[in-house]
């Protein structure tokens, strides 16, 4: 805001954040309420902010942090301005939970992407997981992809769920639509829940479920409670979970998850459909035929 108002564009010059002070790079990532709170849940505390440049603040939270902790501080001051630019453009208030948890998950799933060992304890991942093209599942078991779509500004999203048996012959798919703007970790976190409550009025022995959202697998596995609307849903899945004894899930790459996306994607077209392989529209049924022969 501050370099705007030097080229005379009319904007205030308050943080749209807390409303309280200037809006300048140093107040905006370290000192504004919602910042000084994301820094203290990271456990990154430096006295004397008030009187320091940003670069100042780096070069002092830098000078004595391990590789990981600022690791952490540069993705907790995107997290800290994408929060800010959330509430500027679409109104909506982030956490100080939510954003260093949602920057600690974006870290390590970058992380496992830059990394062929997927089986690291840093990555929450366990056997199984990251594999990159899609099989049936074992004997007797169903397997279920499922995904998120975004389509645009104002225009909603949608999920797509794909049900197969061990021979991969397709048993069911769903594909939902909903409107409003959320964010892509929210929308993969609303379609985990909406599978596992569409698996809960099947009658399927052993379920596996398969999501290529990192962040939400992660989020499933942590015992840490996060107060916000992600968290929220999230609560959601654990209980369903619990409750569903017979199902696991694991993350898979895109790659593995195709036809899930695919159904996704088609939900503007077929929203609050529910298909067979007796009515399933030939663009869908395409995909599956593609992967199957895979």
């Amino acid at each position: 805001m501050t370099m705007l108002l030097t080229k005379r564009v009319a904007v205030s010059s308050l943080c749209p954040v807390c409303g309280k002070s200037a809006e300048t790079i140093l107040h905006s990532l370290v000192q504004c309420d919602l910042a000084a709170a994301c820094w203290e849940k990271a456990g990154v505390i430096i006295t004397g902010a008030a009187v320091m440049s940003f670069l100042d603040w780096c070069i002092i939270a830098f000078k004595h942090s391990s590789k990981e902790k600022k690791d952490l501080i540069a993705t907790v001051c995107w997290a800290i301005w994408g929060a800010r630019n959330d509430k500027v453009w679409q109104n909506k208030m982030s956490t100080a939970s939510f954003i260093v948890a949602f920057a600690g998950s974006y870290l390590e799933q970058w992380k496992s992407t830059q990394s062929s060992n997927l089986e690291s304890s840093q990555t929450g991942l366990v056997a199984g997981d990251g594999v990159e093209s899609w099989c049936a599942p074992q004997r007797n078991q169903v397997k279920v992809n499922v995904d998120a779509s975004l389509f645009g500004v104002d225009q909603g999203y949608g999920i797509g769920m794909v049900a197969r048996d061990d021979h991969g012959f397709f048993l069911e798919g769903v594909t939902k639509s909903f409107s409003g703007v959320v964010r892509p970790e929210i929308a993969e976190a609303i379609s985990f829940r909406e599978a596992l409550s569409w698996i809960k009025n099947q009658r399927w022995n052993q379920v596996v479920v398969e999501t290529d959202c990192l962040i939400v697998v992660q989020a499933l596995r942590n015992s840490f409670e996060m107060r916000s609307l992600f968290g929220l849903i999230i609560k959601e899945c654990k209980l369903l979970l619990a409750e569903l004894r017979n199902v696991s899930f694991h993350f898979v790459k895109r790659s593995a998850n195709v036809v899930a996306h695919t159904f996704a994607r088609a939900s503007s077209l077929y929203p609050g459909c529910t298909f067979s392989m007796g009515n399933i529209p030939t663009d869908l049924l395409s995909c599956l035929v593609a992967e199957f022969e895979v």
